[in-house]
């Protein structure tokens, strides 16, 4: 059972994860992307934001990380290598369930970082 320290420390994560994840859907939008999914689940696996770039077309699968303090290396530290096979697995479960093996797919890492929330953003960080 949680304690009431870990339950806030928990619920004020989830909170600045949202907030995150609201700004880096309104960048993707500012920035000519169409956000088709947010946080889409097939259970155990989770995907952040899936869009399309309107430049290439390609699906975009995004990964958010959002930090409160200002250092976006500290952000992109978080997208460890198991975080990465975790979004290949979902990637492939929702290309699958959509039909849509023969699109052409990239992952893409978001870091929102301090309380401006600025916005770092890695465009093809998963080299297949």
């Amino acid at each position: 059972m949680l304690s009431r320290l870990q339950a806030a420390f928990s619920a004020k994560n989830r909170l600045t994860g949202s907030r995150g994840e609201n700004k880096a859907a309104q960048y993707l939008k500012k920035h000519g992307y169409t956000v088709l999914e947010r946080n889409w689940k097939a259970h155990p696996y989770e995907i952040d934001i899936i869009c399309r770039d309107g430049k290439t077309g390609e699906l975009v699968f995004a990964e958010v990380k959002t930090r409160t303090h200002s250092e976006t290396s500290r952000a992109a530290e978080a997208f460890t290598s198991k975080k990465q096979q975790a979004i290949l697995k979902a990637a492939k479960l929702y290309l699958s369930q959509s039909d849509q093996w023969d699109c052409p797919c990239r992952f893409d890492l978001i870091c929102i970082c301090g309380e401006e929330q600025n916005v770092e953003h890695f465009i093809n960080v998963i080299i297949q």
